[in-house]
């Protein structure tokens, strides 16, 4: 017992609550059960502050999705932490307790409670390492969070207005819902914050940028689909999740830092579920996360292992010749295929629902084709990582790991392996989807012209830094900041400093002048008057 760490012990709590959850995702699924427990909180002004807590087959399916992760992940953590490090692991047990409030409740108050623990943690664990980069990253990350949860208040406060703080319902109110689920998933324009919160370390990467933070306001949406469903909210959330796949793809291809470049491949994903979402298809958007969940854990978690041999180096320019343990590489490949959608992999079976969605949608043809082109840019800049990766001008001498490390990854690329056709199973929503021979082929076209295309840009300085700045939307938000403080300070200036007794004699003397200016047209008024009846006297 002297050898079994705190890291093993919670390890076996999520491990005993991710099968819990796959046994009760089963008897919910196969009897179609929904569960709904609602909790009295209290009632003022007629208004019913109740906490609702609701179960169905989709919401044990999340919840066994992020246990299996985390359970992976604090075995992972033990390691690559270097030692036993309880801060680090109980900010990391709270991040997740907060990620399943939020999944287990759709009423006003939980959801509430579980955003507000995810933003607070996640700025938390973005500045552990305590640097001045990680503070700043820190910063980003805590600013679009309150901004999201500022428009979440908003909500709440809305439907209170109208009586009703059960649920999300069809109102006005949905409107900063929908933006407040956008900054959390990262959506154009608050897609600044995800690869600044690259500071944090690499296992809580690993949870938050695959299966938690980003992908819980792509949850949400999901759930409160039928709250906005044929308003004009749909359109704004199709042109700014259009934005951000299109800024994300480019903006990789420019990218060095191995982190930031899955933290971007992650963003264009998340526009991918949300376009999905937008043209009404919300079950396959959830197929989508689920596995781009399970294959972008292990593709983190493999470039943390390399990270951590390579003694910290994150640039691709100096991490080539991956002298490395077979199955890390194996399963390194596995996840970058996933992403790329290579034929007989899991991502192949959500990637290529969605672009036969896109060509039968009612966006018909030119959406599918912008996707199409999407889809190539992914398999472009997924082939510059691993060419990168492979190439012989490494400047970095990798270490051997512990083969903790690599069992978690290889545990992880076993559900990896089967999740693809297990999950289409569950969660087909689709239709019988006819296309003809040229349209079905075109997906492996894109394929092919990715690999040949390889990633390869011009180097055009102004081109470069448009794009390695995501289309200037990093200098605009860091500047922000500084706006506000200058702001702050002419605020301090004004309310506090010398310029407000100045302010005060100005206010004191235009009262004095409108005053004089009152009684002059008092005085014009009354000689006018006079002159008026006099001339009507003498008529």
């Amino acid at each position: 017992m002297k050898n079994f760490s705190k890291f093993e012990f919670m390890s076996m709590i999520l491990g005993f609550n991710c099968v819990t959850c796959l046994a009760l995702f089963f008897i919910f699924f196969e009897i179609n059960l929904i569960c709904l427990y609602e909790i009295d909180l209290l009632m003022k002004n007629s208004v019913s502050f109740n906490f609702i807590i609701y179960m169905d087959w989709m919401t044990f399916l999340f919840m066994f999705i992020v246990f299996f992760i985390s359970f992976l992940i604090l075995m992972y953590s033990k390691i690559y932490m270097g030692k036993e490090c309880y801060r680090f692991m109980w900010l990391t047990f709270l991040f997740i307790f907060f990620m399943i409030v939020m999944i287990l409740t759709p009423s006003c108050l939980g959801v509430l409670v579980g955003w507000d623990g995810l933003g607070i943690i996640s700025y938390c664990l973005v500045i552990y390492y305590k640097s001045s980069d990680a503070f700043n990253s820190g910063f980003i990350t805590a600013a679009t969070n309150r901004l999201g949860d500022s428009m979440l208040l908003l909500s709440i406060v809305w439907l209170s207005m109208e009586g009703g703080f059960l649920v999300f319902e069809i109102s006005m109110g949905t409107l900063f819902l929908i933006l407040s689920c956008m900054t959390k998933s990262a959506q154009f324009p608050f897609s600044a914050w995800l690869p600044a919160a690259m500071a944090a370390p690499t296992p809580i990467s690993s949870l938050v940028h695959s299966s938690t933070l980003v992908t819980a306001g792509v949850y949400l949406m999901i759930r409160f689909y039928y709250c906005y469903v044929g308003t004009f909210m749909l359109f704004l959330l199709f042109m700014s999740s259009l934005l951000t796949v299109l800024i994300a793809g480019m903006s990789t291809l420019s990218e060095f830092d191995f982190k930031r470049l899955v933290a971007m491949s992650t963003l264009g994903q998340l526009g991918f579920m949300m376009v999905i979402l937008s043209i009404g298809y919300p079950y396959v958007a959830f197929f989508h996360l689920l596995i781009h969940a399970l294959f972008k854990a292990m593709l983190f978690m493999c470039a943390g292992s390399i990270i951590h041999s390579g003694l910290g180096v994150q640039d691709l320019r100096m991490m080539g010749n991956l002298n490395f343990d077979i199955i890390t590489k194996s399963c390194l490949c596995i996840s970058v295929f996933n992403l790329m959608g290579v034929p007989f992999t899991s991502g192949f079976y959500s990637k290529d629902s969605l672009l036969e969605i896109f060509y039968s949608s009612y966006s018909g043809l030119g959406l599918g084709a912008i996707f199409m082109c999407m889809a190539m840019i992914t398999v472009a800049y997924s082939l510059r990582m691993l060419i990168f990766l492979s190439s012989y001008w490494s400047w970095v001498l990798f270490v051997e790991t512990s083969y903790k490390l690599t069992l978690s990854i290889l545990m992880l690329s076993l559900m990896v392996f089967f999740s693809g056709s297990v999950l289409n199973w569950v969660t087909h929503q689709l239709d019988l989807i006819m296309l003809n021979f040229s349209i079905k082929i075109t997906p492996l076209l894109m394929i092919m012209l990715g690999v040949c295309w390889h990633g390869m840009t011009q180097k055009n300085q102004m081109i470069f830094f448009m794009l390695s700045s995501m289309f200037f939307l990093n200098t605009v938000t860091k500047n922000l900041s500084g706006m506000i403080q200058v702001f702050m300070k002419m605020l301090k200036l004004l309310d506090q400093g010398f310029l407000e007794s100045g302010i005060f004699n100005l206010k004191k003397k235009s009262t004095q002048i409108s005053l004089t200016l009152t009684k002059m047209s008092q005085k014009s008024f009354l000689s006018s008057m006079g002159s008026f009846m006099l001339i009507i006297l003498m008529v």
